[in-house]
């Protein structure tokens, strides 16, 4: 803060030679004359004084008879002096100014939170509906509006907050994370009622049923597309003959126990790429979809990566201007053949076959035995493995209008 005072007061670099520099110094201090940066050299001293401090020491200057000179000048009043004359300097000036002004009245950055289950091109896809963009104008749209609107579009939606800090347009939401909000959207869609079938071949382990009429029991086999839990609930008269069929969304828990096969194959031959150490980079500057580079580079390798770095420009750490600034490096590799050892091929095949069976597990499938069986070739090594895993088995089938239509024509009969 002082340092920012003495800019803009002014003030000089002097140099202090004579007799006697230590009695100027301390004539100064008793007239409250303030020095700074003070240092000594071989029969000199120099320092820092105020401009307006520099006019009163004339008279110092004449007692203790010594000489003064002005090294430097600093400070604000003397940069006013020095463009007061350089008019394509402050025209400069003011026509940046007025481009940052305008280019804060506009939107040229987008940040959401909160989303989850709602993907960002989801919330700008909406946005872009409400005429909202990069390059919209900032009083374009009405906050309250938005937000209300989002709730309204969304459902996953229970909360959200839209405000502006600088030229950011921030969207922050709250989603509904009930664990069955996905399912009560899916079952929503069988107005009809609908039928629970099997995902896949298997023997049902278990069945728990909430709403239906179960077909199988522990124990049966089933392939895929079989009724496990039928929608069509009939409703008998006194003689136990069917009078109709009411249609509900089947729904409950069967548990299938079926055989999962994984098949992988790892050759032996295979190339990697070996980076010689030669490079070409060069800076780039993008605004909007026009990217100029420098320098440009006429000749690229026969064989690269390229790997872009970039920024974008953020004045105050609010202003986002649709301005990018970064470097791009070409780097040279040549290919080169290479083989596997049995051992590494291998790891290569265990870790996949890892990966999938964290991936099964992650689905909430449960695997009760597996069987891996690796067998080796002249030029390719295989990894034949079995997996007896239990999971969620059915899924849902609407009902077709004519099948009830008929069962009810049925009934009726």
């Amino acid at each position: 803060m002082i340092a920012l005072i003495r800019y803009c007061r002014g003030y000089v670099r002097i140099s202090v030679r004579g007799y006697a520099p230590e009695r100027f110094m301390n004539l100064c201090a008793n007239r409250a004359i303030v020095l700074w940066e003070l240092n000594g050299h071989d029969g000199f001293y120099t320092m820092c004084i105020s401009l307006s401090d520099f006019f009163k020491i004339r008279d110092i200057v004449h007692k203790t008879k010594t000489r003064v000179a002005v090294l430097e000048k600093r400070g604000l009043p003397f940069f006013l002096q020095d463009v007061r004359h350089r008019k394509m300097f402050l025209l400069g000036v003011f026509l940046c100014s007025a481009f940052l002004i305008l280019m804060s009245q506009f939107i040229w950055a987008m940040e959401f939170d909160g989303n989850r289950m709602i993907t960002e091109e989801e919330l700008k896809r909406y946005l872009e509906d409400e005429g909202i963009r990069y390059g919209t104008p900032r009083h374009f749209f009405s906050a309250e509006t938005l937000e209300k609107g989002l709730r309204e579009a969304f459902e996953e939606i229970t909360w959200a907050s839209v405000s502006l800090q600088g030229t950011k347009l921030v969207v922050k939401i709250q989603e509904n994370i009930l664990p069955d909000t996905a399912q009560k959207q899916e079952l929503s869609k069988f107005e009809n009622g609908a039928d629970l079938v099997a995902s896949c071949s298997g023997t049902v382990v278990s069945i728990l049923t909430r709403s239906g009429i179960p077909t199988v029991r522990p124990g049966d086999s089933v392939s895929r597309g079989d009724l496990l839990i039928s929608g069509r609930i009939p409703v008998k008269n006194d003689d136990e003959t069917v009078r109709e069929y009411l249609s509900v969304v089947a729904d409950g828990d069967v548990i299938l126990e079926t055989d999962y096969r994984v098949h992988l194959s790892c050759p032996y031959a295979y190339q990697y790429k070996n980076y010689t150490g030669r490079e070409k980079s060069r800076k780039f500057l993008a605004i909007g979809s026009l990217r100029v580079l420098f320098p440009p580079i006429r000749k690229n390798f026969a064989r690269q990566d390229i790997v872009t770095q970039q920024n974008r420009l953020c004045l105050f750490g609010q202003l986002d201007l649709p301005i990018f600034a970064g470097s791009q490096t070409l780097r040279e590799y040549l290919p080169v053949d290479a083989r596997y050892d049995t051992d590494s091929a291998k790891k290569i095949l265990l870790d996949k076959f890892q990966k999938i069976i964290a991936a099964l597990e992650e689905k909430g499938v449960q695997i009760i035995q597996k069987d891996v069986r690796i067998v080796e070739k002249a030029d390719i090594l295989t990894l034949e493995g079995s997996l007896k895993i239990q999971l969620q088995g059915g899924v849902w089938q609407a009902l077709s209008i004519s099948d009830t239509a008929k069962e009810q024509e049925t009934a009726q009969n």
